[in-house]
């Protein structure tokens, strides 16, 4: 399997000239929605934690 780099090249040049940076409602649409994704599975980590601890399994 060979690494070709000059493709890998203008392939990222294609891809960096098709991006746009985002409005400031789009990064805090997305910060947000971020945030609450690691709110929830931090909560859901510390339910199965504290399962745990009550049921005597950790």
């Amino acid at each position: 399997m060979k690494f070709d780099f000059k493709k890998k090249i203008t392939e990222w040049k294609r891809v960096l000239s098709i991006t746009k940076k985002p409005s400031k409602q789009e990064f805090s649409a997305s910060a947000k929605i971020t945030g609450i994704g690691m709110l929830m599975i931090g909560f859901v980590g510390f339910l199965i934690y504290v399962f745990g601890k009550v049921t005597n399994i950790f």
